[in-house]
């Protein structure tokens, strides 16, 4: 599929289901939703995983800001 789309890096399971997160968090879908999609037991497992995400891009902006 990448090669399709014309990405030179490889993407992997872990990079489909992060960008199907992140997507589905930022377009307001209900964590409830998101978490059973996943198939996490555990909503705090769901949340836990979606905020290491939301603190990579809060780092990044602030980069931004830096330079």
């Amino acid at each position: 599929m990448a090669q399709a789309l014309g990405i030179e890096q490889s993407i992997s399971t872990y990079t489909a289901r992060h960008s199907y997160a992140i997507v589905l968090k930022r377009s307001g879908a209900n964590i409830a939703y998101i978490s059973e999609s996943l198939d996490h037991r555990d909503l705090k497992t769901t949340e836990n995983y979606l905020s290491s995400f939301e603190k990579e891009e809060r780092a990044k902006n602030t980069k931004l800001l830096i330079d």
